[in-house]
């Protein structure tokens, strides 16, 4: 059975919730009750709880509080907050500290139920992947001393150069640059030989990476291919017995996604299309959303492939753009600078006045005096 807190200041609402739904045929098992974010802790503290039902407005500390208790202690807790309509954007940022589900009030039982069985069902979940990685890391990184019992998993620097390198990997495969992924990938294996540390710390570092390499093809609607499949499935990773074989089909997978994104931005007329169109609505409001929706493309691609054509990104290509046409304004027409701003797509004067100095290094009046 999993244990169920619930933590709210309003009794009516608590005791519905506790005597309306039979939590025994869910196999879900009651905690004390909790009327205060100070006492929802203490709970946590000795009964251990599995799944956190929370109110957002409560005396003493609040929901959020108890949100961020949890996730600051990196507890295995699912949380789910109960919030007023009033509090909506309140409860949102509760979001970033990993609760999983937010209903509104007043909700129905039927909500709280589905809310909690889905919890329950990730809770689980999480518990045969950690069975999983148990599993794996007695036969995975044969070629991998074990650390020594007092080395941490990770050090502060060391997580800092595996997300910096991550990031730049990314960069390079959404480039089309073949060799750079390949060089980078090679210097993160190197970065987990050079450092012996827990093998299923390692594992879950290079799911994140495989699940953003995976997020990228999706993103630029290519081809999974079956070795990413591989590499992101619990139960095919304890195929690998060494970081060698890791390694090689890691760099199989990387190595076609990079060719495609590369083949797809040479032949794609998206590019032309997006180019275009901002020389025919720069005065309008544009971003990489619309832009991408008016060409059919994903945003994430759209900003791929342009900056591989052109060199520079969307919005570069575009402020660059405008600044271009409020020159011709200054020097060709009598519009006052705000006019000029305006038809050139930017709607704050002072602003354009920023941007047309630091693109040319004077305001512009001074520019009319100059070239007029």
């Amino acid at each position: 059975m999993l244990k169920l807190l619930i933590a709210d200041d309003e009794a009516d609402t608590s005791n519905a919730i506790r005597r309306t739904i039979p939590w025994k045929e869910y196999d879900i098992l009651l905690c004390s009750e909790a009327s205060n974010g100070k006492e929802a802790i203490e709970i946590i503290e000795a009964e251990h709880p599995d799944i956190a039902l929370l109110d957002v407005r409560m005396p003493l500390l609040d929901g959020l509080g108890v949100v961020k208790y949890i996730h600051d202690k990196q507890l295995n807790i699912r949380m789910i907050i109960l919030s007023g309509y009033d509090e909506f954007s309140y409860a949102q940022t509760a979001l970033k500290y990993g609760v999983s589900d937010y209903l509104l009030k007043p909700c129905r039982m039927e909500d709280i139920l589905s809310s909690i069985n889905r919890c329950k069902k990730l809770y689980l979940q999480d518990l045969e992947h950690q069975n999983l990685l148990r599993g794996i890391g007695q036969s995975f990184f044969e070629d991998i001393g074990e650390p020594a019992p007092d080395l941490p998993a990770f050090t502060d620097a060391q997580y800092l150069q595996f997300e910096t390198q991550k990031k730049r990997l990314l960069e390079f495969i959404g480039s089309g640059d073949s060799q750079k992924s390949q060089e980078l990938l090679q210097d993160i294996f190197r970065s987990i030989e050079a450092y012996p540390r827990n093998k299923n710390i390692i594992i879950n570092h290079f799911l994140s990476l495989m699940l953003d390499v995976m997020k990228l093809c999706k993103d630029c609607s290519l081809t999974i291919p079956s070795e990413l499949h591989t590499l992101i499935d619990y139960k095919q990773m304890a195929c690998f017995t060494t970081l060698k074989d890791l390694e090689k089909t890691a760099d199989t997978a990387i190595s076609q996604i990079t060719e495609s994104i590369r083949a797809k931005s040479e032949k794609s007329v998206s590019v032309r299309a997006a180019v275009d169109y901002i020389h025919q609505h720069y005065s309008e409001t544009i971003d990489l959303n619309v832009l991408a929706r008016h060409i059919h493309i994903t945003p994430a691609y759209l900003s791929l492939i342009f900056k591989v054509q052109t060199g520079v990104n969307f919005l570069d290509y575009l402020t660059q753009y405008r600044i271009e046409q409020a020159c011709r304004l200054l020097k060709e027409t009598d519009l006052k600078n705000y006019e000029i701003a305006y038809e050139t797509g930017f709607r704050d004067e002072k602003y354009f006045s920023t941007v047309f100095k630091k693109a040319n290094g004077m305001t512009p009046s001074k520019y009319r005096k100059i070239y007029s």
